[in-house]
């Protein structure tokens, strides 16, 4: 394995018909979250920590949706978003990182300047690879943070035999290399994602596919 991923945890919050959203940086719409850090405990953890940081609202994680490959400019990201539901609210929502809240209705967030992929999770549709340039003169100094990028490897099972195990190549959106790595027996094979494993000591993420 040679290729390693910066791995970002992301989260679907709908309350009374609208989906938090924040305006970041390049002036798009995203999903609230952030990396995966080097202390945390799990992908679950991350979320809810960011959910704090970026609004101040209490959330419960509930499930998981399909990873995708983002890119921007350079940077390769695999999102991995979950949705949630709000346990708490408090009266002003603030982001500490910087960027603004938005609450918009579902059709409002489907015609929004967004990454195509943050809309398909939202919709719990195929996701497809995104791609966002990077701002200028935009620079985010955290004291004591180390970003800290992970190894992905892709497996696909189908019933108990296991089709698929590799490492995932840079520029290389997860759907898109089990197809092009399965080759045409199994070309429009339905995918059904499950949920990831994230090993922090050897710095592997593991993206599971079945075919059904």
């Amino acid at each position: 394995m040679t290729d390693q991923f910066a791995i970002s945890i992301k989260g679907i919050l709908e309350v009374n018909g609208k989906l938090l959203l924040r305006k970041n940086e390049r002036r798009e719409y995203e999903l609230l979250g952030g990396r995966l850090e080097k202390d945390d405990r799990s992908a679950e953890q991350r979320l809810i920590t960011e959910f704090t940081e970026e609004s101040g609202i209490k959330i419960a994680v509930l499930a998981q949706r399909e990873p995708w490959l983002y890119e921007i400019g350079l940077k390769n990201i695999i999102i991995v978003p979950f949705v949630c539901k709000v346990q708490e609210i408090p009266e002003i929502l603030i982001d500490e990182d910087g960027g603004t809240l938005h609450w918009l209705y579902p059709n409002e967030a489907a015609a929004s300047f967004m990454p195509q992929g943050y809309k398909d999770s939202i919709t719990g549709a195929i996701p497809h690879k995104s791609y966002s340039i990077p701002p200028k003169a935009y620079f985010k100094i955290i004291p004591g943070y180390v970003p800290r990028d992970y190894f992905v490897e892709i497996r696909v099972q189908e019933g108990e035999k296991e089709l698929l195990r590799a490492a995932l190549p840079h520029f290389h959106a997860p759907r898109d290399f089990i197809g092009g790595s399965l080759g045409e027996k199994y070309k429009g094979a339905r995918l059904i994602s499950q949920p990831m494993e994230v090993d922090m000591e050897r710095e592997i993420v593991v993206l599971r596919y079945e075919i059904v």
